[in-house]
């Protein structure tokens, strides 16, 4: 890992697969925390939630924005995302989950809900902050999907309006997290960074170059975010 945040280096098993359990078609098996509580990587998630809460304890409330990042593809982000989201509503944390990846997004499909209107639709105008979803079997988590797909997203993300909705959002929930495509293919990413003010930097073992890693943190780092730590993730 990096030296620039490897102190805050912490373990992941991930698993990759989206199935449906038999009798709830609501809770995907991606959601570890929800399906196998009792999980090593249930526990991990759980450390990583203590992690992030200690470092957000002499944080300012809207510093609890936090952007999911990593350089390339198939390295879990929607996964930690996910499940992160999941853990801080089972402490009661007024929770919101927005998929802010418009090119490859997961978010609906791992929560089994709609995404014919999601973010692109509010960043466009054409919809409010009713797309927002309440996702009840989560107590006070809420989803944002990413909706339709739009010709372009960089353009979207980068809009004033994009930052103004996440203030607006803010003053809602506690933890807000941003699921978001991958850094090195797509500038969107640090778009989202930027808005949310604060990154979680995730690389998979035995996957992510360690280049790739570096470019990104440094990348990252010129734009003035916070690398709150970074993950890795073996799957």
């Amino acid at each position: 890992m990096p030296t620039r945040a490897q102190e805050n280096v912490l373990p992941i098993e991930g698993s990759g697969r989206v199935l449906a359990l038999p009798g709830n078609e609501r809770i995907n098996s991606e959601l570890v925390v929800a399906n196998d509580p009792f999980h090593t990587r249930a526990e991990e998630l759980w450390a990583l939630r203590t992690q992030l809460l200690i470092r957000w304890s002499n944080r300012e409330p809207r510093h609890r924005a936090l952007a999911i990042v990593s350089p390339g593809s198939g390295e879990g982000r929607s996964y930690v995302a996910a499940n992160l989201a999941v853990v801080f509503s089972q402490l009661g944390e007024r929770t919101l989950l927005i998929d802010a990846d418009l090119r490859a997004p997961r978010q609906h499909r791992i929560f089994n809900i709609p995404d014919r209107i999601g973010l692109s639709a509010v960043l466009s105008g054409r919809a409010d902050r009713g797309a927002v979803v309440p996702v009840p079997e989560f107590g006070t988590l809420s989803v944002l999907p990413a909706g339709a797909r739009p010709p372009n997203p960089q353009e979207l993300l980068s809009r004033h309006a994009f930052a103004a909705l996440l203030n607006e959002l803010g003053t809602e929930f506690d933890v807000i997290l941003l699921d978001t495509p991958p850094a090195k293919l797509y500038a969107d990413a640090q778009s989202v960074a930027l808005r949310a003010g604060s990154v979680m930097l995730l690389a998979r073992k035995d996957h992510t170059r360690v280049a790739d890693t570096t470019s990104v943190i440094r990348e990252l780092g010129d734009t003035g975010v916070r690398i709150i730590g970074t993950v890795l993730n073996a799957f």
